[in-house]
C-alpha cells in the first residue's frame, strides 16, 4: 500500500517521471492497474462546508477550497480542467454559494491539477487569477506530466510574491514563496471561523518532493521556515489540495456528519501542525541523503 500511495503522489503532484517509473517497476501488474485507476479517479467527493467560511469541493484526485468573505469568494486552486471547474461550480451551488461571487482564483503552483480550471472562472466570472511569476513561467513552458494538454493554461492577472497579502471582505491571506515542490510554489496562512471561534489555517500548495537536488534543499529550507511561520501565527489547521494526505478523505466525511459535541478533525492544534511539518522536513532530509 505504501508503494501505491507513493507512486500516486508522484504522479498527481508532478514529481520526476523517471522516479515514478522506478517505483512502478517495484509493483505487480495488478497493483499498477490499481494505481492507474486511482490516478484517473475523477469521482466527485461530497461538497462540504468544513468551517463557517471555508468549503471543500473536488474529486478523489484533487480538491479546491472556497473561502467566503463579506465581499466575495477567494477560490484556492481550480483542479484539472474545465470539466472540473464545472464540478466546482456545481458544488458551490449545492453549498449555497454563488459562483458569480468568485473574485479571485489563487493558484498555489504551476501544475495542471491546480491551474487547469482557472481560465474557466476568469472568462465566465471575470475572477482575477493570482500566481507566482516563477510558476506562471513553469505553467507556460512545461507540457508533460501534470501539465498535459488536459489542463488549459490560464492568463494570470497578478503575480504574487513572498510577503504579499490578499485581502477581501475583511479576510486577509498571507502569502509566502515556498520553493521545493516547484520553484515558485506558494504557502498561505489565513483566518478560519468555526462555531464562534477563530482559528488560523495553513495550506502548502504542493508537498511532493522532486528528484532535483537543488529543489530538495529548497524544500527542506521551506519546511523549516514553515515551522517557524506556523508557530508565529499560532496555526492550528493544516489543509491540502490532495486528500490522500493526512487522512483527508476520512476527515472530509467526518466533517460532513459532525454532531454538535464532536471535534472538527481538520483542527489538529499547534502541536499537530508542527508534527506534520516536521514529517515533511524529515522526508526532505531522507531524499537529500540518497
Amino acid at each position: 500500500m505504501k508503494k501505491i500511495i507513493l507512486f500516486l503522489v508522484c504522479l498527481l503532484l508532478g514529481v520526476n517521471a523517471a522516479y515514478c517509473e522506478a517505483q512502478e517497476q517495484k509493483t505487480t501488474p495488478a497493483i499498477r492497474a490499481e494505481i492507474l485507476a486511482l490516478l484517473h479517479d475523477n469521482t466527485p467527493l461530497r461538497p462540504t462546508q468544513i468551517f463557517d467560511n471555508v468549503y471543500c469541493i473536488g474529486s478523489v484526485s484533487v480538491v479546491a477550497y472556497a473561502i467566503k468573505t463579506e465581499d466575495g469568494i477567494i477560490l484556492i486552486d481550480s483542479m484539472w480542467d474545465n470539466t472540473d471547474a464545472a464540478l466546482i461550480k456545481k458544488g458551490m451551488k449545492e453549498l449555497g454559494l454563488n459562483p458569480d461571487d468568485i473574485r479571485y482564483v489563487f493558484v498555489t503552483h504551476g501544475h495542471g491539477d491546480h491551474y487547469g480550471g482557472a481560465s474557466y472562472f476568469r472568462e465566465k466570472y471575470q475572477a482575477k487569477v493570482l500566481m507566482s511569476e516563477t510558476d506562471t513561467n513553469l505553467m507556460y513552458t512545461l507540457n508533460t506530466g501534470a501539465n498535459s494538454p488536459r489542463s488549459p493554461k490560464t492568463k494570470v492577472d497578478q503575480f504574487v510574491k513572498d510577503g504579499d497579502t490578499l485581502t477581501l471582505g475583511g479576510t486577509t491571506i498571507k502569502i509566502y514563496e515556498t520553493p521545493g515542490h516547484t520553484a515558485g510554489c506558494l504557502f498561505i496562512i489565513f483566518p478560519v471561523n468555526y462555531k464562534g471561534k477563530s482559528y488560523t489555517a495553513m495550506l502548502w500548495g504542493g508537498t511532493g518532493i522532486p528528484n532535483d537536488k537543488n529543489l530538495q534543499q529548497q524544500y527542506l529550507n521551506s519546511a523549516l521556515r514553515f515551522q517557524k511561520l506556523a508557530a508565529e501565527h499560532n496555526t492550528q489547521i493544516q489543509l491540502s489540495a490532495h486528500l490522500f494526505d493526512e487522512n483527508g478523505y476520512e476527515n472530509l466525511k467526518k466533517t460532513a456528519m459532525l454532531k454538535e459535541d464532536e471535534q472538527n478533525p481538520f483542527i489538529i492544534g499547534t502541536d499537530g501542525v508542527q508534527t506534520y511539518l516536521k514529517k515533511l522536513e524529515n522526508n526532505a532530509r531522507k531524499k537529500l541523503a540518497k
